[in-house]
């Protein structure tokens, strides 16, 4: 009986072995909350103040677009349209389907107010822009101040403001640091229409990339536009 008791408890360390050994050899459980999520695609539509110094965001990303401080390891540019001096439609000719976009941004207005144009004239073509892109999450931001036609552009944004609570899309004022009242705050603009230089561009990529995260998470943004 010795002899086989002996046997039973040499069988069993022996499976116990084997079990164990094709566990080792099997793909590894991951350990809760260690899963890395992907970046956020993001897209972008707009005019100079979103080109680059270049002045076409084709050419690549630079110090004079936001898009440069916005990106990061949980954000990825992957694509839209910008040049310089661009009114709306003239995006929605342009821009050409991106695949899988998390956020689109359209930062676009200030060259339709410049040229006398109203959101009217304009909202077709920021309906053609979301439908080329197809994004999860639309974010329409707010224009900055424009020292030459300073009541025009807020009639303009009070405009696309309701076009984009109209369409379901998201709404977000990034200007808070450069605006006072309809005009610029001191300093952050040296031709009243586009961020000063590199720093006040950092400074709006900073509260555009707050923004991007946001309505990657579907939350409503509500930021004022004055």
């Amino acid at each position: 009986m010795r002899v086989v008791r002996a046997l039973l408890v040499v069988v069993i360390v022996i499976a116990a072995f084997a079990v164990s050994a094709r566990a080792l050899d099997g793909p590894q459980p991951q350990a809760v909350g260690t899963a890395v999520s992907a970046p956020v695609r993001l897209a972008v539509v707009g005019d100079s103040l979103s080109a680059g110094a270049s002045r076409y965001l084709g050419n690549g990303l630079d110090d004079g677009t936001w898009i440069t401080s916005a990106v990061g390891d949980d954000i990825e540019f992957v694509g839209g349209w910008a040049r310089s001096g661009a009114t709306p439609d003239q995006m929605a000719r342009h821009v050409q389907p991106v695949p899988d976009v998390d956020v689109l941004v359209i930062l676009a207005g200030t060259n339709a107010v410049r040229l006398h144009r109203t959101l009217a004239e304009e909202a077709d073509a920021y309906r053609d822009v979301v439908r080329s892109i197809r994004p999860h999450s639309v974010i329409i931001a707010a224009l900055p101040p424009y020292d030459w036609q300073p009541d025009a552009a807020a009639a303009y944004n009070r405009a696309l403001r309701e076009l984009a609570v109209s369409e379901g899309w998201l709404w977000g004022d990034p200007w808070k640091f450069a605006r006072d009242g309809s005009t610029w705050v001191d300093g952050v603009s040296a031709d009243g229409t586009h961020p000063a230089g590199p720093d006040q561009y950092r400074r709006l990529g900073d509260a555009m990339r707050e923004l991007i995260l946001r309505a990657h998470d579907d939350e409503a943004i509500t930021l004022a536009a004055e």
